[in-house]
């Protein structure tokens, strides 16, 4: 399908479809597991459930969560650098507070939706008049909305081209191109690929689509792939987005996806100093997607901060794949946003590895034992060996303004670790409990990020078991007790483009609307250790049990961690 060439100047629009969340009433969790086999604990299980029912929560509730699309304001700032006129439609941010009952489930859940309702999405589209949508699907759970907007588009005219891009179509493109009227998958970093395929489809340049770098087509019913576009070897190209594609004052209010903010003036901006990832989990997408580590230049990240807070940033939530990747990129980083009086918040997950490898009494032979791939810490040693510790680090963070961290501690169990090829450092309690000490000494909100339900299938298949599992909850109440601000308590999830992806569809529930999310168990345990609604009952005990009952209300209320922020506005 192409353009004419004189048309190619205003045409594209990206859109974030609305989101859904789910409400599983606990009644029928309970009935669930009673049909179970091996569930010991079932009676206790449900007086719990009788007594949160006394208090009013009836339901396990996903959280209403979200943040300014990342992925389509790099693409949007490309396409628009290349001569592109580009729109965004954030729909879930544009109605984030129209909420209303989009169905109930075969299964028995209550799917809430947020975001603008069709009506109001079709109208946006009608408007813009556009005849390219780009549209992101980042989470498996959200497919369902992601269809719903192609088949929008596809309804108000057929001869528009709809591409769908992020991580769940990078990991199923086959999946989305024969379950939806999309025209295009763009696989991994869209920068590039998406401004080649648009220069294809207007007849811009004479290369024909099939050839553009990193897409997925369907012809004659079939699926095909092109040779992948290499991944970018320097991001300053992508370093500094155009504000003006999107409405700040949208993701500006009280709260954000990590807590709330300390500077209730001005901007709140969702930015990265660097992408990708060179750990190499079994569970995580982002190294397929992304690619390696690699940083921006310390010039052109100035050039950023100088650039976002003449636009009336005041407030920064840093999103970086893996920022303590490299120590000395993040001394840097750390520096420059003192330099500019900068208040941010860390999103993407420290490391915890790295922060224990940099404690003094750890010695390399112990780090480099921790894992099969001792090159992951190959930069933090080069770190360590000129001086670098994590008192320093942590304090220069403090010292820039960092006011919360995600920590991603994810489990006390060296197998669950081991099996999912990241480094078993996380798992040393008394190291842990240090790092935790030293961020909550410096002032800085910690959430502890933990992960529950381990499925490997790396050779035999692995599945943590229910006494594992415990042992991660009670990690995470003695880490809040040491000073983290929250714990959550994620559920494993298998996601698409994850290397070990493959191997576990075959366990899957197929409902992407039920599944997928962190906060729901997706698998049911291959040995019948444990059901995927054990696994969502588990979550919420250790969410009551570590933040309490209005803990947990606020969670749902606010859609963001409880934190008890240690600094007073304006800081």
């Amino acid at each position: 399908m192409k353009l004419s060439l004189q048309s190619y100047k205003e045409f594209s629009l990206l859109i974030v479809p609305p989101y859904t969340r789910i409400k599983r009433p606990l009644e029928v969790i309970i009935q669930n597991i009673s049909c179970a086999t091996n569930t010991p604990t079932i009676e206790e299980n449900k007086r719990w459930i009788a007594n949160l029912t006394k208090e009013g929560i009836t339901c396990l509730e996903e959280m209403r969560r979200a943040g300014i699309p990342m992925g389509l304001l790099r693409v949007g700032t490309a396409a628009k650098k290349a001569g592109y006129i580009v729109n965004i439609l954030d729909a879930v941010f544009e109605g984030w507070d129209q909420q209303h009952h989009a169905f109930t489930s075969s299964e028995g859940s209550k799917m809430i939706s947020y975001g603008l309702t069709e009506d109001k999405i079709l109208r946006k589209i009608r408007s813009f008049n556009p005849h390219v949508v780009g549209i992101s699907i980042d989470y498996t759970h959200q497919w369902g909305n992601a269809r719903m907007v192609a088949d929008l588009v596809k309804g108000w005219n057929e001869k528009t081209v709809v591409v769908m891009g992020g991580t769940h179509a990078h990991g199923l493109p086959g999946d989305v191109l024969m379950d939806s009227p999309s025209d295009y998958v763009v696989l991994g970093q869209a920068d590039r690929t998406f401004v080649e395929l648009l220069d294809a489809i207007t007849h811009r340049t004479g290369n024909e689509v099939q050839k553009v770098r990193g897409i997925a087509y369907r012809k004659t019913n079939k699926v095909f792939q092109s040779p992948r576009m290499p991944f970018l070897s320097n991001i300053d190209e992508i370093a500094i987005p155009d504000i003006s594609l999107i409405n700040p004052q949208l993701y500006s209010g009280r709260f954000h996806s990590a807590g709330e903010r300390v500077n209730p003036k001005g901007y709140l901006l969702y930015g990265f100093t660097s992408i990708g990832c060179n750990t190499n989990c079994t569970f995580c997408a982002i190294p397929p997607v992304q690619g390696p580590w690699v940083s921006m230049r310390e010039q052109k990240f100035d050039e950023y901060l100088k650039y976002i807070t003449q636009w009336g940033v005041t407030e920064l939530l840093v999103e970086d794949d893996h920022l303590l990747h490299d120590p000395n990129w993040a001394m840097t980083v750390f520096r420059k946003l003192k330099e500019y009086k900068l208040p941010w918040i860390e999103e993407g997950g420290l490391g915890l590895f790295s922060l224990i490898a940099l404690l003094p009494e750890v010695s390399e032979e112990f780090i480099t034992t921790s894992t099969l791939r001792p090159s992951v810490f190959q930069k933090t040693l080069q770190a360590k060996r000129k001086g670098t510790t994590s008192e320093n680090l942590i304090r220069a963070m403090a010292e820039s303004g960092c006011y919360g961290a995600y920590l991603a501690v994810e489990s006390a169990n060296e197998d669950s670790l081991a099996t999912s090829h990241k480094p078993k450092l996380n798992a040393q309690e008394e190291l842990t409990t240090k790092i935790v000490s030293l961020l909550r000494a410096h002032g800085i909100n910690t959430t502890c990020g933990l992960m529950l339900g381990f499925i490997n299938p790396d050779g035999e298949t692995y599945v943590e078991p229910k006494e594992s599992i415990s042992r991660t909850i009670a990690y995470g109440q003695r880490l809040k007790n040491a000073g983290a601000s929250f714990i959550n308590p994620f559920i494993f999830t298998p996601l698409p483009g994850a290397p070990h992806f493959e191997n576990l569809r075959k366990y899957v529930h197929s409902n992407t609307d039920e599944c997928f999310s962190h906060e729901f168990g997706t698998i049911d345990a291959p040995n019948g250790e444990w059901t995927r609604d054990e696994l969502s009952l588990m979550r919420l005990r250790s969410l009551i049990m570590t933040e309490g009952l209005e803990g947990y209300r606020r969670m749902v209320k606010y859609g963001t961690w409880p934190v008890d922020n240690q600094r007073s506005n304006g800081a």
